[in-house]
């Protein structure tokens, strides 16, 4: 039997992700340098797109 986990099951599968999406977004819109570049973005629908 294959005991070998992926990457994605290291770093705590999806919930994790999500969270590191949110914080990730979170620092990018707080940031007045990089904010302007999604100012007309569905953000939830980003957010789903990187999850």
């Amino acid at each position: 039997m294959d005991t070998t986990t992926t990457l994605y099951e290291q770093l705590g599968g999806q919930q994790a992700i999500e969270e590191i999406v949110d914080e990730f977004y979170k620092r990018v819109l707080a940031d007045e340098i990089v904010n302007k570049f999604f100012a007309h973005t569905d953000m939830e629908k980003q957010r789903r797109h990187q999850t």
